[in-house]
């Protein structure tokens, strides 16, 4: 027996020690359900038990035909309370719900919701989505508040229980709305909070407004009372309790239950003690009432009775006595009169050179409070001339762009000068002496703006002859509206300018302009521009067959010559520069050609040719033509020529048979 006892205080202790690990459950979701409500036991078990199944056989649409459901212990509601779409009845007790989703507000059909016994702190307003509720139940929660907004369920709602809550007050609107009840009145149970505001009497039942501080009670609703817990309230004389708040720390409730925070108190003068209206006017003991500042005066469970002790009047504070000019500067020491509190004061003003007085104050005499006080007399300075303050209104290079404005004076006379609209400028900088006061010296306020930038039409110059031809490439000048522009004349080979335009320094404005040089051809210089081509006609052994032309041409300008047709020879070689422009150096065009019959024989003497000179009217030279009259080569001896060479043709043949 003693081994067995043994045995079994081992296996105790061994128990104690060494904790038995079971092993654990699967808490991985194994059915709908499970999934849909994220694992959420009160309202799963809730719906097993109002359909009688077992989870793993429920389905969406056996939720759906669920019209009551009361989960009890839940901590929260799941997402997906939606697919209880046609409950009418929602219970969900016993919880540890700390706030309502927006989700319940889809369940259009419920017309009973309860939320007895959680940790709500605020009044769900989610509720107010719900268009057929008809009683709501929030009781034992930690509510504080009652929004006013509830009154706009009046047309469906009949029955709000907020017992054991933490209510001090009740919407004054609740009972001036009409409810969905048979009475039109809210059926409403208030017990268990501490509610001091005024609650009608018709509003009160016999059993389920009790435990809070209301004045309509009946006598088998108990309300519970404010009591006081500390000492008498000593203050000093005067003063006004209107202005005090009372130290809730020293009161409570005859249950001993704690008093919510948010309760707010006031001083409440009832008239039977030694104050006047809150004020302590006489020494020695009396008595003050302390309420809730939402009570009635007439509630007496919201209200006490406050001993105080008023202490004898001591020295009244100082009245301090100051000599001040009219811009607030001291000018002359203050001076500080003392007595016994509510005695009577006596101020005096002063003669202060350079000064005379303006003002007496209000309480120059008067009596001695808790307060201190200061009593001011007021002058103003003797005037003096002051130097001017002119203001100028100037762009950024110093230019004036307005007229300037002149304030005189006295000194320590205020000014206040302004800036102008002054059209195509901008204000840049406002001075810091702006406003200020006269001096004796003078001083100037600088309002300085920019000149507005706006784009101007183009300006173009133009160079042309005077015959309106143009002899160089014009040029655009673009600025702004107002900027200055200026153009100058060019150099033009063999064209001397002889008109300077009047606006050729100008200003850009909102309308183009063109400013014209005009040049005329300089004559003095057309000799030295003209250039010569010396064109040879000749045969394959560099021997003239015909006049050499010299073409002349202005320089710059191109040429083309021409081959002729020359009798008995045929044009054998053109040469690479019969297309070419006129310049300052002699060019030489030669064309060679081929005799027509190369059995015969040149003849042994040469003649001799003349060079035609032809001048060329345009830039390109047309094909030239044989020398006319006026030409240097006369007719009769080429006609010589002709017939000596024909004569000694014909001899030829003739040796030759």
């Amino acid at each position: 027996m003693r081994k067995t006892f043994l045995i079994l205080i081992c296996s105790m202790l061994l128990a104690t020690l060494v904790p038995f690990t079971f092993p654990k459950a699967n808490t991985e979701p194994t059915s709908w359900i499970e999934t849909e409500l994220d694992g959420n036991e009160a309202f799963i078990s809730a719906t097993e038990r109002n359909l009688n199944k077992k989870r793993e056989d429920i389905t969406l649409a056996d939720v759906e035909t669920i019209t009551s459901l009361d989960p009890v212990g839940a901590s929260s509601i799941p997402d997906n309370i939606t697919d209880y779409k046609n409950l009418t009845r929602l219970y969900i007790t016993q919880g540890t719900l700390t706030e309502v989703p927006e989700s319940i507000g889809e369940l259009k059909k419920l017309t009973f919701l309860s939320f007895y016994n959680n940790k709500l702190t605020e009044f769900p307003t989610v509720v107010y989505d719900l268009p057929a509720l008809n009683s709501l139940l929030l009781q034992r929660n930690n509510i504080s508040e009652i929004p006013e907004e509830i009154t706009n369920m009046s047309s469906h709602l009949s029955s709000l229980d907020v017992r054991n809550n933490n209510l001090i007050s009740i919407p004054d609107k609740i009972f001036t709305t009409k409810w969905a009840s048979r009475s039109g009145q809210l059926i409403i149970d208030t017990e268990g909070n501490q509610i001091t505001s005024d609650v009608p009497v018709d509003y009160l039942d016999n059993y389920n407004n009790g435990g809070n501080m209301l004045e309509n009670y009946n006598y088998r609703q108990k309300q519970d009372q404010l009591v006081y817990k500390g000492d008498p309230i000593v203050v000093p004389y005067k003063t006004d309790f209107k202005q005090l708040t009372p130290d809730k720390s020293k009161l409570g409730l005859a249950s001993n239950n704690a008093l919510y925070p948010t309760h707010e108190f006031e001083y409440y003068d009832d008239g039977s003690s030694t104050l006047e209206n809150g004020v302590a006017t006489t020494e020695g003991e009396g008595f003050i009432t302390i309420k809730s500042t939402l009570s009635t005066t007439s509630n007496p469970f919201a209200k006490v009775r406050v001993p105080i002790v008023v202490e004898a009047p001591p020295e009244g504070s100082d009245v301090t006595v100051e000599y001040k000019s009219t811009t607030g500067e001291t000018i002359a020491p203050s001076e500080t009169l003392k007595g016994l509190l509510e005695a009577n004061y006596t101020s005096e003003a002063k003669t202060i050179p350079g000064y005379t007085l303006t003002e007496t104050p209000a309480n120059a005499n008067g009596t001695f409070f808790n307060d201190p006080q200061t009593v001011t007399y007021v002058y103003s300075k003797d005037p003096v001339p002051a130097k001017p303050v002119t203001v100028k209104y100037v762009d950024d290079k110093g230019k004036e762009l307005a007229p300037s404005e002149t304030f005189t004076g006295f000194i320590d006379d205020d000014y206040t000068s302004t800036e102008k609209t002054i059209e195509g400028y901008t204000l840049v900088e406002t001075p810091a002496n702006a406003n200020g006061k006269l001096t004796a010296d003078q001083q100037t306020v600088n309002y300085i703006y920019t000149k507005n930038i706006i784009p101007a039409e183009s300006v173009t110059i133009n160079y042309v002859s005077d015959t309106g031809k143009e002899l160089a490439e014009q040029t655009v000048l673009d600025g702004n509206i107002g900027d200055s522009y200026s153009s100058f004349a060019k150099t033009i080979q063999g064209y001397k300018l002889t008109t300077t335009p009047t606006n050729a320094n100008g200003t850009f404005s909102d309308t183009k302009q063109s400013v014209n040089y005009v040049y005329t051809k300089d004559k003095s210089l057309l000799k030295a521009k003209i250039g010569k081509v010396e064109v040879e006609f000749v045969d394959s052994t560099n021997t003239p067959i015909s006049n050499p032309l010299i073409v002349e041409g202005e320089i710059g300008k191109t040429y083309k010559i021409t081959h002729k047709e020359i009798t008995g020879y045929t044009l054998k070689k053109e040469p690479s520069n019969e297309l070419g422009t006129f310049d300052q150096t002699p060019k030489k065009v030669t064309f060679v050609y081929q005799k027509e019959d190369s059995s015969e024989k040149s003849p042994s003497n040469k003649t001799t040719f003349n060079k035609s000179i032809t001048k060329a009217e345009s830039s390109t030279v047309g094909m030239p033509k044989l020398p006319k009259t006026g030409d240097k080569s006369p007719l009769i001896p080429s006609l010589v020529g002709i017939l000596l060479l024909s004569s000694a043709t014909v001899l030829w043949r003739k040796n030759q048979l």
